[in-house]
């Protein structure tokens, strides 16, 4: 009976700390997104020109402007592609990433200068938790 009970104690504190550990880390945020825009690939013309350009400032610019179409693209923004968006969302989703930090995504990596990815997770942490907060009624 002893065995029984320590082992039912054990196996429930695993399974809490298996789900209260799942939440990703602000470094863990930057690293699911930068996978998800690797494996779902670009979604507009803009992936085309990068190429084709020779000038170091255009391919930063146009680098940019596919982050910030990856981030509107995992928050469904309207206009987004759908087919892109729910290949980043599903893969986001597959990492942990909930559906406030996804939405919080487009703000954070716009507001994120001058260079993308500086401070991300943080970002999206902090402002996935005050709209879920202001959200709350």
């Amino acid at each position: 009976m002893k065995r029984f009970a320590v082992a039912l104690i054990t196996t429930s504190m695993l399974m809490s700390a298996a789900s209260v550990g799942f939440a990703l880390s602000t470094t863990g945020i930057e690293e699911a997104f930068v996978d998800a825009v690797g494996t779902c690939g670009p979604s507009s013309n803009v992936a085309g020109s990068l190429g084709k350009s020779a000038d170091p400032a255009v391919k930063i610019a146009l680098r940019n402007a596919l982050i910030i179409e990856a981030a509107d693209d995992a928050a469904s923004v309207a206009g987004s592609s759908k087919a892109h968006s729910d290949c980043i969302r599903k893969d986001l989703t597959t990492r942990g990433m909930s559906s406030d930090e996804m939405n919080a995504l487009p703000y954070c990596v716009k507001n994120d200068w001058p260079s993308p990815f500086t401070s991300l997770g943080v970002c999206v942490k902090n402002h996935s938790q005050l709209e879920g907060l202001l959200n709350k009624k």
